[in-house]
């Protein structure tokens, strides 16, 4: 067994177990507001097809028969783009009512049994492209409802590249030998599930911002009989003369009481006005604050600072810390008093005469 076969082994395994992951995580700890029963179905549609491709893929490259022989295998591998769609559309609009005309959205399953396999892969791969490039649009057009969608952008271009790249695969097909069709595509769908691994664990909150955005984008707004600058003014005095940032529990139904609002009105307003999601608002309100005692409290420790600002962890300061500087809390106290010493000079006395 070459060196190759071995690395295709590890990937396969480890894209099937990581995409169960995935689910149970999206399912049971990612807060997202209006999260529906069709977002986690359509979720577990997409990750039963990918894990079922990657298990095909295991033994096929352990010695076992080539995975397009068997049923389950066509029927997830067809069955992808369709719940790729689906779970994007209710993770992104999870407030989105299920309506019979979605259903199109099922056709890239039909050349399966209307073509031959080699006529059929094509298509399908056709129509996974335009669903990756369908959602990159997508959340391309939040780019004004966000000013920190950096990383966020990039993991979705990728997304939208190895779409393209899979389409490619679609029509070499013909050319290529079917092992290195296996060995590409079991890569690809790895890696798919790598970055969405990635972008969760660098930014837990990133589907309820995305949702978050998109519904003061494309949902009509709930700030029509609501005294807008009034409700920044209420909102800066609770950050700022209230320190609402330090309790770890502070929440957007609780914030949104303080504030008089509703918790759809409060998202509003900070999404739309402040260019921020809820989570990344208050984080940065606590990162502030911190660097304020990280210069003026020397003596304190960083632990405390921590706890004082509302985060409910060291690890958890130190990540939204170097998130949002770039810099450690150790690092940044370091600079900052470095800097301000060389400013300004301890001055010596004149010698006498």
């Amino acid at each position: 067994m070459n060196f190759l076969i071995l690395v295709s082994i590890g990937i396969a395994g480890f894209a099937a177990i990581s995409a169960l992951l995935l689910f149970f995580t999206y399912a049971a700890y990612i807060r997202v507001p209006g999260k529906s029963a069709f977002s986690v179905f359509s979720c577990a549609a997409l990750v039963a097809c990918l894990a079922t491709l990657e298990i095909g893929h295991f033994l096929y490259f352990l010695g076992g028969a080539e995975p397009l022989t068997g049923l389950h295998y066509r029927v997830a591998l067809f069955l992808v783009p369709s719940s790729f769609y689906f779970f994007g559309r209710w993770a992104i609009l999870p407030r989105e009512p299920f309506r019979p005309v979605l259903l199109v959205h099922l056709l890239p399953i039909l050349p399966l049994f209307a073509v031959p396999l080699h006529v059929a892969l094509p298509v399908l791969f056709m129509f996974g492209a335009a669903y990756s490039l369908w959602l990159g649009r997508l959340v391309h057009g939040l780019r004004d409802q966000r000013k920190q969608f950096r990383f966020e952008f990039f993991y979705f271009i990728v997304m939208s590249v190895l779409g393209i790249a899979v389409l490619g695969l679609g029509f070499a097909i013909p050319y290529v030998d079917d092992r290195y069709f296996y060995l590409f595509y079991n890569a690809a769908v790895a890696l798919g599930v790598a970055i969405m691994l990635v972008a969760l664990v660098a930014n837990p909150d990133l589907i309820g911002d995305l949702s978050e955005a998109a519904r003061v984008k494309y949902g009509a707004s709930t700030l029509r009989d609501v005294d807008v600058d009034g409700a920044l003014q209420k909102l800066e005095q609770l950050m700022t003369k209230g320190k609402a940032y330090q309790n770890e529990g502070l929440s957007l139904s609780s914030l949104a009481a303080e504030a008089g609002l509703s918790g759809h009105q409060l998202s509003e307003l900070i999404n739309s006005r402040l260019g921020l999601g809820f989570s990344r608002y208050v984080r940065e309100r606590r990162v502030e604050a911190a660097k304020a005692l990280l210069v003026n409290a020397p003596s304190q420790s960083i632990l405390s600072i921590s706890m004082d600002t509302g985060f409910r962890s060291q690890s958890a300061f130190y990540a939204a810390f170097k998130e949002l500087t770039g810099q450690s809390p150790g690092d940044f106290r370091e600079a900052r008093l470095a800097k301000d010493q060389s400013g300004n000079p301890t001055r010596r006395p004149l010698s006498p005469g």
